[in-house]
């Protein structure tokens, strides 16, 4: 048996589904997933909305041989969502694994917002609602990572809908801004002080694997956000004979390809192994597609191995699925089922006219580049090698499953004073669970959407960075939202003066590789550029 064969374990092919009343579920239709699904996929698909689910393998599209899959769900009811296309990209050891990823993502980018969009939400000022409902039953919206510069205060009135505190249940009002993930679960004509993300968002078996989920990921973006991309701080992880088998193999199969991985390190605070994946094809072996030099993997686990792992297999997804949603539209129609990429199009168009702009713009720059600039902007940046660190020095936390990971790492943020929140998201019926999570005073988006508060102002001004100034406000310098409390911890480190974030410098900083950050909707680059059929032109 072959190398490839040895680590990934194929299913039998895919083909089109039996007509309906031959599968074991009834909705939604199913086109082109293999006959031995896994049971959790089976479960997915049972509980997704109706409508026709296509899938198809995107392993071709890279040497690496890591099973990747997409997954589209066409809904019927389309009218109700318009722009919105559910799909997802999954990937792992078998095809089995990688279609089960998919899937999840599908139930996290649909079931949510169904269910949101059907839940009372009350308006008010934090201010008026904590007269109301007591201090302990309400997120201060002055933790929850404004933007700088933001103009919201407790006396705004917003959007309050309930989350549920995970240590004992208890109903905490947060504001829709945070807890919603797509336009369609907002109140008619209301604008959110920050851009809606998905980040936090979590899928599984029951609702404590799906929480577990959903809080790894907050964690992971919390610990990298100013560590990696434009900020790579360049720390490589000394492998040595700390490595598990699998992981090991995994290593040895991607160099034998021909690709130089460098795995690094972010940080180990919480006692978690927070580690990302980059790499490049090195002379002779590629790229096939310049945008694959973007690929990184990243991670955040209790246990260094399993971290290692996840963050390598995402970064041969990565590779993947960076080649098929932006690369040159050949590329996606050599593996998608004929007509798909033009109906996938078609029916996200509603939504791509209000894309961010700079993702797109950015995006259609690198398209046309043959990969040289591209590559000279990363060397400076993901590929740089400054220090290193010993990998076996990393935390090694063994734990059963992602329920048991998950309230691992919140046991340990409670005891820092943190307060982990949800909102249950899951379908009705059963099968599987979806939820956010919520974690007020952990960051994300800083370098995309001059998202900071007190953790990543800190972080920034120990590091003596640019990005924190002090002095007097500009168009360009905003004041760092804080509440008293944050303001009073951080005086030490700021002498009472209020931080202010440049959003020029972040701006400077960033500069073309903001697609690192944010990336626009898969072919939205090929319609731009006219590489699609007009059936799909606006």
């Amino acid at each position: 048996m072959g190398t490839i064969q040895r680590i990934f374990r194929r299913t039998r092919p895919a083909h089109d589904a039996a007509p309906r009343r031959s599968l074991p579920w009834r909705y939604p239709v199913v086109t082109g997933l293999p006959e031995d699904l896994p049971d959790a996929a089976r479960a997915y698909i049972e509980g997704l909305p109706q409508g026709r689910l296509v899938g198809f393998p995107m392993t071709g599209l890279d040497r690496t041989g890591v099973p990747a899959w997409k997954v589209a769900l066409f809904l019927d009811d389309a009218g109700t969502l318009p722009g919105n296309m559910p799909s997802g990209y999954g990937y792992g050891t078998t095809d089995g694994d990688a279609i089960v990823g998919a899937l999840a993502e599908i139930a996290e980018a649909i079931c949510p917002t169904l269910r949101l969009m059907k839940t009372p939400w009350r308006r008010g000022s934090y201010r008026t609602l904590v007269a109301e409902v007591g201090r302990d039953r309400i997120v201060d919206p002055l933790t929850l990572c404004l933007p700088a510069g933001s103009l919201v205060d407790h006396d705004t009135s917003l959007a309050w809908t309930e989350a549920v505190r995970a240590r004992n249940g208890e109903r905490v009002l947060v504001p829709l801004d945070v807890a919603a993930t797509d336009w369609f679960e907002l109140p008619p004509d209301y604008t959110p002080f920050t851009s809606l993300i998905t980040n936090g968002l979590g899928a599984g078996p029951d609702l404590d694997w799906a929480v577990g989920h959903g809080l790894l990921e907050c964690l992971q973006r919390d610990g990298n956000g100013l560590l990696f991309r434009a900020l790579d701080q360049g720390v490589v992880l000394d492998l040595g004979d700390d490595l598990d088998a699998e992981t090991r193999e995994l290593l040895a199969h991607i160099d034998r390809c021909g690709i130089t991985v460098l795995p690094k390190f972010a940080t180990e605070e919480f006692g978690l192994a927070n580690v990302y994946v980059v790499g490049f094809d090195r002379p002779g072996s590629g790229p096939r597609v310049p945008i694959m030099l973007s690929a990184c993997g990243e991670a955040c686990d209790p246990d260094r191995n399993r971290a290692l792992r996840k963050a390598l297999l995402e970064f041969c997804s990565a590779r993947v699925r960076k080649t098929y949603g932006h690369g040159p539209i050949a590329e996606a129609l050599s593996v998608a089922p004929q007509g798909y990429v033009q109906a996938f199009v078609k029916r996200a168009l509603p939504s791509l006219d209000h894309e961010e702009s700079r993702a797109l713009s950015e995006m259609i720059a690198w398209s046309k580049d043959d990969g040289s600039t591209l590559r000279r902007a990363l060397d400076a940046t993901v590929f740089s090698i400054r220090s290193h660190k010993r990998f076996g020095d990393l935390p090694a936390v063994a734990l059963a499953d992602t329920r048991e990971r998950g309230a691992w790492a919140r046991r340990q943020l409670e005891a820092d004073g943190f307060d982990v929140l949800y909102i249950d998201g899951s379908p009705p019926g059963g099968g599987f669970a979806v939820a956010k999570v919520i974690v007020p005073g952990l960051e994300v988006e800083t370098m995309s959407y001059s998202r900071i508060g007190e953790r990543n102002a800190r972080k920034l001004i120990a590091r003596d960075s640019p990005l924190i100034r002090f002095g007097e406000e500009s168009a360009t310098l905003r004041p760092v939202r804080l509440s008293e409390a944050a303001f009073e911890r951080l005086r030490p480190e700021t002498s009472g003066r209020q931080p202010l974030f440049d959003v020029g410098e972040a701006e400077r900083i960033v500069g073309p590789l903001y697609p690192l950050y944010r990336e626009p909707e898969a072919h939205h680059v090929a319609l731009r550029l006219g590489q699609l059929t007009h059936e799909v032109t606006p």
